[in-house]
């Protein structure tokens, strides 16, 4: 199969560039457009999520934030579920969208969906049913009523809650790869802010107390999943429920591709479960406190580490689907960088202001308080460390290579931290908070031994069938291209039929863009970037993308040939030329993503 992809900037004489750096504007382009959104909805999201402990924290001490660290594992169970469905199915939908089979992909989404209701609405029913050995294996024990009965009506409207937190969660994953980034994180933002205000409404001014956080926590997932349901619902887009026609036989392969990140969470859940049985008999009510205040912070990292995450895995997905390894390669790159810098920042506050942070939660006063500077100081010396972890793990389950993030994963939530945790907590109270940064630094460790001696790439096509070229705003430059696309294509054994319509389509579709779509300001900044790759099987499929205005080459008129004369005065040869590539190929496929016109041709 031989994939061309397409993409543009200035007139010019020169050449055309073969893996030039000018592609690299598109990742970037890619990777702002979906980082400012998710970062901006990531904050909103961490402050939503440490919104319950904050104003519980503070109406009622540590006894409040103790039973919301012992309900904590709860959420670790749905992140594994939703987490993962909605990661691996967005990143199956997005592969699929790239090669152009939007109705596979669109089937793939429903089934997901289906699944995650139906997951929802049993944990729901079934979680309150059986409400008293779920708190048992908690750890709230009914011998200290005060923490046990908050924890038992926190936990109630937490499990009735599930269906909303699935559809909440996994679908903002879905909206970013189907080029609404910006919907995604306003409807997550309204969500959350919407939790934060009726939790400083319900719990500091109605005096609610456990309740009214739980209540809070609803009423923002109830909010961002239905509008999330009405975007969706929208027809500017390619994700739909009606007609409802679910495929279920990608369910396995999403779950597999996700968990194999996701899985960290259910890590996380025993973790906790230990945290709170070591820390409640060595430091009482405080030290689960404690530990409910460095877990928020812990969170707030990973949202904002996760921001960088959710920017850059459709813009993986995407090359990974048009064999662009090196822009694959540069978008690890680009995180590792934006990962040194806000992780440094978030370093340096929390260090400083540990404090303080003590204070918001409730802790201002006694042992409490420097305990918990302490602890968060010493998790503080691990943040940057656990940001590159999670941008690893990314990056290779984005490219649908599962076992370098599940091993991460594994390393980082259970392999090195359970034992790090029993050990640390061995040694003290103080010692304890030491495995957090000791779990990320031998977690890094050791993967970076397996990838320099044991990983090998898969998904990836030799290089040598890969050919890439940068054209600019020149249709001189298409014919100084098209030489060597046809010499690469005969390399690679392309009979003369398939030779002729691949570069028809690039002459084509490259002379449409250039003298119908880049016009006003977009005729500065032209460039087509041409990407071809040959496949086994002897199959041509062409992956175009320009930067051009919203130009869809596909919907230029039918040219019906009783109507030209005898000199061809009246023709519409790049209409002409796309009808001819309508029919001729197998399937063709348009949409605008990211900012860029987004085409498939097979041939």
């Amino acid at each position: 199969m031989i994939c061309i992809r397409l993409i543009c900037f200035k007139p010019s004489g020169q050449e055309p560039v073969e893996n030039s750096k000018e592609n690299t504007f598109f990742t970037y382009h890619m990777f702002i457009r979906q980082y400012i959104p998710a970062l901006a909805a990531a904050l909103v999201f961490a402050v939503a999520d440490m919104a319950d402990s904050l104003v519980v924290g503070n109406r009622m001490g540590a006894t409040g934030l103790a039973a919301i660290s012992f309900a904590i594992p709860v959420f670790m169970v749905y992140n594994v579920i939703m987490h993962s469905l909605g990661l691996g199915g967005s990143i199956s939908f997005s592969s699929l969208m790239a090669q152009g089979e939007e109705d596979k992909a669109r089937a793939r989404f429903q089934g997901v969906f289906c699944v995650l209701v139906i997951a929802g609405a049993v944990i729901a029913v079934l979680g309150n049913v059986f409400i008293a050995p779920i708190l048992r294996v908690l750890g709230a024990a009914p011998s200290n009523a005060g923490v046990y009965e908050a924890t038992k009506t926190y936990l109630r409207i937490l499990l009735a809650a599930a269906p909303f937190f699935f559809i909440d969660y996994a679908m903002g994953y879905y909206l970013r790869n189907d080029d609404m980034e910006k919907e995604a994180g306003i409807v997550a933002s309204i969500g959350n802010v919407t939790d934060v205000g009726l939790n400083i409404i319900l719990v500091l001014f109605f005096d609610m107390g456990i309740m009214g956080a739980a209540l809070s926590t609803l009423a923002g997932v109830v909010i961002t999943s239905v509008a999330d349901l009405i975007l969706i619902a929208g027809k500017r887009h390619h994700l739909r429920l009606f007609p409802l026609e679910p495929d279920f036989t990608g369910i396995l392969s999403s779950y597999r591709m996700g968990v194999s990140s996701s899985i960290s969470y259910l890590y996380t859940m025993i973790f906790i479960l230990i945290g709170n049985n070591v820390l409640i008999r060595l430091s009482g009510e405080e030290g689960v406190a404690v530990f409910d205040i460095v877990q928020n912070m812990s969170y707030f990292v990973v949202y904002l580490f996760g921001a960088v995450s959710q920017a850059s895995q459709p813009v993986i997905s995407t090359y990974e689907g048009e064999c662009n390894y090196i822009e694959c390669d540069r978008m690890l790159n680009i995180s590792r960088m934006v990962v040194f810098i806000s992780g440094g920042i978030a370093t340096v506050l929390m260090a400083v202001f540990a404090g303080g942070i003590c204070g918001i939660f409730g802790l201002s006063v006694g042992q409490g308080a420097v305990s918990g500077a302490f602890a968060i100081r010493i998790f503080c010396c691990g943040i940057i460390l656990s940001g590159i972890n999670l941008i690893y793990a990314n990056y290779y389950i984005s490219r649908s290579i599962y076992f370098p993030a599940f091993l991460i994963s594994t390393l980082r939530g259970a392999v090195v931290l359970i034992p790090a945790a029993l050990i640390c907590g061995a040694l003290g109270a103080k010692a304890f908070w030491f495995c957090y940064p000791v779990t990320e630094l031998v977690s890094l460790a050791v993967f970076i031994v397996y990838k320099r001696y044991m990983l090998k790439e898969r998904k990836r096509i030799s290089e040598d069938r890969i050919f890439r070229a940068v054209i600019k705003n020149d249709a001189s430059q298409i014919g100084s291209v098209t030489p060597k696309i046809e010499a690469f294509c005969e390399k690679w054994e392309a009979d003369m039929k398939q030779m002729y319509y691949v570069q028809m389509t690039v002459e084509e579709m490259c002379g449409a863009i250039i003298q119908q779509g880049f016009t006003g300001r977009f005729a500065d900044m032209g460039r087509i970037q041409i990407t071809v790759v040959a496949r086994d099987g002897h199959e041509f499929s062409l992956h175009l993308r320009d930067n051009a205005s919203s130009f869809n080459p596909f919907d230029m008129g039918k040219v019906d040939a009783a109507l030209l004369d005898a000199d061809g005065e009246d023709a519409d040869f790049n209409a002409l030329g796309m009808d001819i590539i309508k029919k001729k190929a197998k399937d063709f496929f348009y949409r605008r993503y990211q900012g860029f016109n987004n085409m498939v041709v097979k041939i």
